[in-house]
């Protein structure tokens, strides 16, 4: 799936940076905690659909993964 900057929101470009920045991340109630940012699910959830996100756990702890493509997209919007 390819992903253009029109299709993407402000709020899910500011997800997806803070994923990459941040390497402290949890589930608090209805949103995700991503270093000092509150991240609602719905975004993430957004997120995994276009393939930009996955969920993986880490000893049973849930993280917030970029996909290769959403690295890629990161690279040329810096």
């Amino acid at each position: 799936m390819k992903t253009d900057a029109t299709s993407i929101t402000k709020t899910s470009l500011e997800a997806l940076t803070a994923i990459a920045k941040f390497r402290r991340q949890r589930r608090v109630g209805s949103a995700w905690l991503i270093g000092d940012r509150r991240v609602a699910t719905k975004t993430i959830e957004a997120l995994e659909q276009k393939d930009l996100v996955r969920e993986v756990a880490f000893n049973g702890t849930p993280a917030l993964v970029l996909t290769d493509e959403a690295k890629a997209f990161l690279a040329v919007k810096q």
